[in-house]
């Protein structure tokens, strides 16, 4: 974990007493200066109040819960956010390790899928004060997929593009020919259709969703309703609900919406430069956009926030409304260097395994990327470590 030293004249007692707990961060965002260019820091300058509530919010991130607190429902993935949010630093992603299974019904691959009862996910832990353990039976569940543990960096950027943004890089018709097609998850929440954001299948509009649904599907914690129909509000346990309270929920939240997203490595070889040209050239640009514009700034993710069938035919995988089989948003490719095990269930170990394994709506980029010349492809690998 990275440290500073803070002058006392810039933090208020309360920050300090945090930074005192090891909950710092660079000085690059110290309060009132400098740019960001460390992972884990705020993307912007903080006011003191606003440090205290970034690092408070790191700080129930951080946290591990335990049974006096409601963990588990008894099921579980993990017993805090950092157990599967910790590389390299806090909110970043997890190992091939930390996947979690999904389970589901396509008839042996005839069709239709179907959700098994209880739905698709199965937790990877049972509390140990709980008896028993759900298996599912092979003649039930004929289908199963796993799920990488993504970053959380940058998200209060994503949550700031606004829908029509999105809206507009949709071609559910391929009007223009190039095979790829691009749409949008949109989600009633209170009678109104939003577009997902965040999640693989896209079934997260906001981070401040993201977080209610993170705290029931992972730790099994239940939050205070805020109406929009995301994570729980009450279970089964002894602990009374809501067992994370609306402090350290808006904590949280803050700390998410605030966290920077990574930053480019501003190498100078000219092979980077030239990776790009390609990347934009063989048609990587179509689905990982550079650049979209949020409320405020542009946000530099490459991603479109769009689903693509990006697998291969005759794909066995989970269904969702409006996310079938072999369907996945596209993920930002900010700090994609430091996210490794690829694709959504952490098939592909390396960038150049990543590319090859696109299929689909993506096999004519494929295609071109195989095309190229060696000197082509390794500039093009440099541009990705780049981001």
């Amino acid at each position: 974990m990275r440290t500073t030293h803070m002058k006392l004249k810039h933090v208020s007692i309360g920050a300090l007493a945090l930074a005192l707990i090891g909950l710092t961060i660079s000085a690059s965002a110290r309060i009132g200066g400098g740019p960001v260019i460390e992972l884990g820091d705020p993307h912007r300058s903080l006011s003191a109040e606003e440090m205290e509530q970034f690092l408070r919010g790191r700080k129930v991130f951080d946290r591990d819960f335990h049974r006096k607190d409601g963990l588990g429902t008894p099921d579980m993935n993990a017993d805090s956010c950092r157990a599967c949010h910790q590389d390299p630093v806090l909110g970043g992603s997890g190992g091939l390790d930390l996947n979690v299974s999904r389970f589901g019904r396509d008839h042996f691959g005839s069709g239709p899928f179907e959700d098994v009862a209880g739905g698709q996910m199965a937790s990877k832990l049972r509390s140990p004060w709980a008896a028993g353990r759900e298996e599912h039976d092979p003649t039930i569940a004929d289908v199963y997929e796993q799920r990488q543990t993504p970053p959380v960096f940058g998200l209060g950027l994503i949550d700031s593009i606004p829908a029509s943004e999105i809206l507009a890089n949709e071609d559910p018709l391929d009007l223009d020919g190039d095979g790829i097609l691009g749409v949008a998850r949109m989600l009633s929440v209170q009678g109104v259709l939003e577009p997902g954001r965040f999640g693989w299948k896209g079934q997260i509009p906001f981070s401040f969703d993201f977080i209610r649904d993170a705290m029931a599907g992972e730790c099994g914690i239940t939050t205070i309703p805020d109406g929009r129909g995301f994570g729980l509000v009450v279970d089964q346990d002894a602990v009374l609900d809501p067992e994370l309270s609306q402090q350290d929920f808006d904590d949280m939240a803050f700390w998410l919406a605030e966290l920077a997203p990574p930053q480019r490595g501003g190498s100078s070889d000219p092979d980077v430069v030239t990776g790009e040209s390609v990347f934009g050239t063989i048609g990587c640009a179509k689905c990982h956009i550079p650049t979209l514009q949020g409320a405020s700034e542009a946000v530099h993710l490459y991603s479109d926030l769009l689903l693509h069938d990006v697998m291969p035919p005759f794909f066995r995988g989970m269904a969702e409304p409006g996310a079938g089989v072999g369907m996945y948003r596209t993920p930002p490719l900010w700090g994609i260097s430091l996210s490794a095990p690829y694709m959504h269930d952490g098939r592909a170990e390396t960038l150049l395994d990543a590319i090859q394994h696109h299929d689909s709506e993506a096999a004519g980029v494929r295609q071109a990327f195989e095309a190229l010349a060696q000197a082509e492809k390794d500039a093009l690998i440099l541009f990705l470590e780049d981001l």
